[in-house]
């Protein structure tokens, strides 16, 4: 997938727990109006932090995940994040939540495609990515 970004995988996993918890946190701290937006936000965090948790590299604690599947997650959540609030109904409701979602996803999108999602020094494979060396 996506190898050579300027984005390391320690920086990306970082970002990952922040992600995480903004989107469990912003509901409160920004005050949509949807309850259905609150849901869908406080839900998608969890997911992302059990993401974060479970990815073969540095910042995950169960690595199970590999960098290039955890890349392809990623790839559809941020796509996700920016179709969640025409498919869930509160794009004309909650200008707050809608303009949330979007602005979000469209930066995960940016984040997805500057990253190298290779194994990295805290992988069960040691940093070596598979047929290649250490970066």
């Amino acid at each position: 997938m996506f190898s050579k970004g300027p984005i390391s995988p320690t920086l990306h996993g970082t970002l990952d727990y922040v992600l995480g918890a903004v989107l469990v946190l912003a509901p409160f701290v920004l005050g949509f109006d949807s309850d259905t937006a609150t849901t869908v936000s406080v839900v998608a965090g969890i997911a992302e932090l059990i993401v974060a948790m479970t990815t073969d590299w540095s910042r995950g604690i169960v690595k199970l995940i590999p960098p290039a599947v955890h890349g392809m997650i990623d790839a559809v959540f941020v796509l996700a994040l920016i179709l969640v609030p025409f498919v869930f109904g509160f794009s004309g409701d909650d200008d707050t939540a809608t303009a949330f979602f979007v602005i979000l996803g469209v930066g995960g999108v940016l984040l997805v495609l500057a990253t190298r999602f290779v194994p990295d020094a805290g992988t069960r494979r040691g940093g070596v990515p598979p047929g290649g060396s250490a970066r």
